[in-house]
C-alpha cells in the first residue's frame, strides 16, 4: 500500500445510510460510478461541516450528533477503532519493555516436533519440576486413591441414598440420608399423620408465626400469578 492511498474497511452502518441517500434505488452498475464518486467528495457541499470521514472504515458519513464532534459513524466503528488504539498501545508497551524469558522458554525448544534442550545443565535443573518421580509406596497410594475414587463415583461422598422397595426397584422421590459412618442402609420407615397431626408437628418445628408467614406469601404469590 503506497504512502498516500488510505485504508479503507467494512462500511460502519452510519456511512452505509449515507451512501444510500445517494443510490437508492439504482441498479448495481449504475451505483457503482455514484459510490465511486462519493468516495472522491464530489457530491456533496464541501462547506458542510457534518459530512465526515469515518476514523475507524474510512467511508464518508453524515454527523448526526447535536455538537458535531463524533469521530466515528457507528456505534460498531467506535468500539472497533477504541480496540485498535488499545492493542497498539499494548504492542508498543511491549515493545518498549519486553517481557523476560524464563529459563524453560529460553532453552527449551517446545514448539518443534520433537522438543530439545540446549543446555543440558538446565535441561536437569528444570524438567524434575514437571517431571517428578515417586517411590514405590507413594505409586501404591495415588493407585489406592484413583481406585477408591472411582469406587466412591468421584471425590466427594454421597450423601443421599435412593430408596428400593422390596422387589429391588427405585422408589422415586425418596431419599434416605445416613448420619453414620458405614453408610449401610437400612429398613425404610414410613410415618402417616392427619391433618390435625401434621398442623401439631410443622407448629412445633418452625412456629406458628413462621407459618403464617409463609402462607400469607404463598397466597400472595399465587394471587400475582393468576392475575398475570
Amino acid at each position: 500500500m503506497g504512502i498516500n492511498q488510505k485504508e479503507y474497511r467494512n462500511p460502519g452502518t452510519g456511512a452505509i445510510e449515507y451512501a444510500r441517500t445517494f443510490v437508492e434505488g439504482m441498479e448495481m452498475e449504475d451505483s457503482l460510478s455514484v459510490i465511486i464518486s462519493l468516495m472522491k467528495d464530489e457530491l456533496h457541499d464541501t462547506e458542510d461541516k457534518r459530512i465526515k470521514r469515518c476514523g475507524y472504515c474510512g467511508y464518508p458519513y453524515r454527523d448526526h450528533t447535536r455538537p458535531n464532534n463524533s469521530k466515528t459513524c457507528s456505534k460498531e466503528c467506535k468500539v472497533a477503532s477504541d480496540t485498535l488504539k488499545r492493542r497498539m498501545k499494548q504492542a508498543d508497551k511491549a515493545l518498549l519493555n519486553p517481557k523476560k524469558k524464563t529459563k524453560r522458554e529460553e532453552y527449551y525448544l517446545d514448539w518443534l516436533e520433537y522438543p530439545f534442550w540446549l543446555d543440558e545443565y538446565e535441561m536437569l535443573k528444570q524438567s524434575w519440576k514437571h517431571e517428578p518421580s515417586y517411590g514405590l509406596d507413594k505409586v501404591e497410594q495415588i493407585a489406592a486413591a484413583k481406585q477408591r475414587t472411582e469406587l466412591l463415583g468421584g471425590r466427594r461422598k454421597k450423601k443421599y441414598f435412593e430408596a428400593k422397595d422390596d422387589r429391588g426397584e427405585r422408589m422415586h422421590k425418596v431419599r434416605v440420608k445416613f448420619s453414620q459412618t458405614d453408610r449401610k442402609p437400612s429398613e425404610l420407615k414410613t410415618y402417616r399423620m392427619d391433618p390435625k397431626e401434621m398442623a401439631e408437628y410443622l407448629d412445633r418445628k418452625y412456629g406458628r408465626n413462621h407459618l403464617n408467614s409463609a402462607r400469607r406469601k404463598a397466597l400472595e404469590h399465587r394471587k400475582f400469578r393468576r392475575s398475570r
